[in-house]
């Protein structure tokens, strides 16, 4: 099969002694959009709009497993965030799934920083996903803050075996200041553990999922962060695909807690998907204006079976004292909208 020059430059330059190994996969994606971006910035003296080139989550990633005989398999995973717009690769606070884990027909134990059974349940909900459209503007995020749907380190999970098109998965996030889990820590550090479990079910054009997180004692003021969330799609003949989301969460705090939607649809024309997109954040804690609402449209064209172009456009509306923004950007200034005009390319690329 026809290599790319991005997987021929990765496996020739960074990953050869690597892949020559057995059962040993380079992959990753290239992700860039050019962005007409503006947050209706008031402030004197700063510019409320510009042109930027962004990598949308772009990543390169090598995983592998080992076959250890009576039906298990060993397997591990090394995935780091690369910038294309900056160059920039295997820096601080890039690392994405990363872990080792064993698996067989009773499921999969991990164990490494690894995207929650919270944010998994949901990820394939968003259409919009590792662009400037992202869900996460509104779903995990509270007052602006994306406290859910996130990736966390010291992480032991359970995957079940897929059952008749039924799934779970539990995690334990170990506490943890920054990034050390172990001694020395305080007793209220101690306490910031947390827990994430979600179950689905997918068979066919229905796919239905629930999902529930608790941060320990790591809301506002030391109290616990919680959040659920309903999640389902349906597929009409394999072309037209609605999905929505209900999520409920709560940071602690007198008003810490906000509900939320979304909804979408994409509709398959060949090679060609027209997308739609909307979801609200309701005030908080019953604070009067601040809520907000993101509103998308977009178009994907499939070149190949790994290379899409697109473009869209989003523009999240916030109430008089709401301050969220786009994925990707700081939040909004209080109050004000920020929209953006995507331009962009999606390249998968694997050594397999």
């Amino acid at each position: 099969m026809k290599k790319t020059l991005i997987a021929l430059g990765v496996a020739a330059v960074v990953a050869a002694p690597i892949a020559a190994q057995a059962g040993v996969e380079v992959y990753g994606q290239a992700r860039a959009s050019v962005d007409f971006v503006n947050n209706n910035d008031t402030t004197a003296g700063n510019e409320d709009s510009a042109i930027s080139l962004s990598s949308n989550a772009s990543r390169l990633g090598f995983k592998g497993d080992e076959d250890l005989g009576n039906g298990l398999t060993a397997m591990w995973q090394l995935e780091q965030e690369v910038n294309f717009d900056t160059g920039a690769a295997f820096t601080g606070g890039s690392a994405r799934d990363t872990f080792v884990g064993v698996g067989g027909d009773f499921g999969t134990v991990m164990a490494g920083k690894l995207s929650t059974p919270y944010k998994e349940a949901t990820s394939k909900l968003d259409i919009f996903s590792d662009t400037r459209a992202d869900y996460n503007a509104i779903m995990g995020n509270v007052a602006g803050t994306r406290v859910f749907d996130n990736r966390a380190s010291n992480t032991i999970a359970y995957m079940s075996p897929d059952m008749n098109g039924f799934g779970a998965a539990v995690a334990y996030i170990l506490a943890d200041t920054a990034t050390n889990d172990d001694l020395s820590m305080t007793t209220a550090q101690s306490d910031r553990d947390a827990y994430s479990l979600s179950g689905s079910y997918n068979n066919g054009p229905i796919f239905v999922t629930a999902a529930y997180e608790s941060l320990n004692a790591s809301g506002v003021g030391g109290d616990d962060a919680s959040a659920w969330k309903l999640g389902g799609s349906y597929t009409i003949m394999d072309a037209t695909t609605v999905g929505a989301i209900w999520e409920s969460a709560d940071v602690g705090g007198a008003a810490g807690d906000r509900d939320a939607w979304y909804l979408n649809v994409a509709h398959k024309m060949g090679d060609t998907t027209l997308k739609g997109a909307i979801a609200m954040a309701d005030e908080i804690g019953g604070v009067s204006d601040t809520g907000a609402t993101q509103f998308t449209l977009g178009v994907a064209q499939a070149l190949s079976k790994s290379t899409e172009v697109y473009a869209l456009y989003s523009v999240v509306s916030n109430d008089a004292s709401a301050g969220y923004g786009l994925i990707s950007n700081s939040s909004a200034t209080g109050g004000e909208d920020m929209s953006a005009f995507s331009f962009g390319i999606n390249h998968k690329f694997s050594s397999k």
